[in-house]
C-alpha cells in the first residue's frame, strides 16, 4: 500500500510539474465531510483525530478530478464508522505551502488512500 501511495505521489508530482507553481505534499486524517461549493467543485474537510478537534485546512475536488467524489464519500463513512485514517495527496495551487494546515482554501486533492 505504501509504495502505491509513493507512486501516486510521483505521478501527482511529475504532473504538477508542468506547472511552475504547483506543490503536491501528502496529509493524513480522518475525512469528516464533503460539501459542494456548485459548479462541480467539492471541499473535503478532515481532521489528524478520530473525534474531531483541530481540522486541517480543507481540500478542494474541483471539476477536473470529480472522479474522488466516490472514494471520498467513502472515506466519509469509514472514518465514521471505523475509525479509518486516509492518505490525501495534495497539491498547493496557489503559494507553493506544504503544510496541511496553511491557512489558505484552494489546495486541490489529487489522490486519496487508506493510510
Amino acid at each position: 500500500m505504501k509504495s502505491y501511495i509513493k507512486a501516486l505521489s510521483v505521478a501527482a508530482v511529475l504532473f504538477a510539474a508542468q506547472s511552475q507553481a504547483a506543490v503536491v505534499f501528502n496529509c493524513s486524517g480522518y475525512v469528516k465531510n464533503v460539501f459542494s461549493k456548485g459548479n462541480n467543485t467539492y471541499e473535503v474537510r478532515y481532521s489528524r483525530y478520530s473525534d474531531g478537534g483541530f481540522e486541517l485546512e480543507p481540500v478542494i475536488i474541483y471539476p477536473e478530478q470529480t472522479y474522488l467524489l466516490g472514494p471520498v464519500l467513502e472515506a466519509v463513512r469509514q472514518s465514521k464508522e471505523n475509525q479509518v485514517k486516509y492518505t490525501l495527496v495534495v497539491e498547493n495551487r496557489d503559494s507553493g505551502s506544504r503544510k496541511c494546515h496553511d491557512g489558505e482554501s484552494e489546495n486541490a486533492l489529487l489522490a486519496i488512500t487508506k493510510y
